[in-house]
């Protein structure tokens, strides 16, 4: 566990050797070339869960920090829209807060950032617990998320999401998993010459929530649109 959590925050600290480029060199890309691009951003931007199915609760609050790294199932593109080299990993840098509901919803949002990068991204969810779960029963939550690109001037860019997660508690200890489906919308300012981009892409997940009194861990593997990003969140909360 120490040994996970150390290579996620080196990866942070040294970002910069990851995503040294700015999104500026659109109009260099295919139509077809810009579509993968497009379904690489959605993979890395799209809301990750980073918690189980159960509800907070009306008094539960949560603040959290977490790390990603998205492996680009379409480096060259990547490489050619920032004008990089041999970039094939995204890290991302996220702060997001949540809070629980009556009636079994939470709401949350984030803010995040691309080390050395005009990547930055900002959006939030709503989740319903269909189950609340128990000591035998299992948690079912339902959650509809958004996220918006900002810094790019070349491109407007958001996802939208909903997905179904199931998750156990085992003491401190609940292992999650999920699916879902990304809704994807890329449209590049008109001096690319590149047309509107607007698909959708299957979602899956695994994770693992630890809750210590109030600290708050995660780790996740999610593939979306052919990308693979895995996530570590220490969070604070109750």
């Amino acid at each position: 566990m120490r040994r996970i959590i150390l290579a996620f925050v080196l990866l942070g600290l040294t970002g910069s050797a990851f995503a040294g480029n700015n999104i500026n060199n659109l109009p260099a890309l295919t139509q077809s070339e810009f579509h993968d691009l497009s379904a690489d951003l959605g993979a890395i931007l799209s809301f990750k869960q980073l918690e189980s199915a159960a509800p907070e609760g009306i008094t539960g609050f949560d603040i959290g920090f977490d790390l990603s790294a998205t492996n680009l199932a379409h480096p060259s593109d990547w490489n050619t829209a920032t004008n990089g080299s041999g970039v094939t990993t995204i890290p991302m840098a996220r702060v997001r807060v949540s809070k629980g509901l009556p009636f079994g919803f939470d709401v949350g949002g984030f803010y995040s950032g691309a080390t050395n990068s005009n990547i930055k991204a900002y959006g939030g969810d709503i989740r319903y617990a269909i189950l609340d779960g128990g000591a035998l029963s299992p948690a079912l939550g339902i959650r509809a998320a958004f996220s918006r690109l900002g810094g790019v001037n070349q491109l407007s860019f958001n996802t939208k999401s909903l997905d179904l997660t199931l998750s156990k508690g085992f003491g401190p200890f609940t292992p999650y998993a999920g699916v879902g489906r990304v809704w994807i919308n890329s449209n590049p300012d008109v001096s690319t010459g590149l047309q509107n981009e607007s698909f959708s892409a299957d979602e899956g997940f695994v994770g693992l929530a630890m809750s210590f009194v109030v600290v708050h861990v995660a780790l996740e593997a999610n593939r979306t649109a052919g990308n693979n990003t895995y996530s570590f969140k220490l969070g604070f909360g109750f």
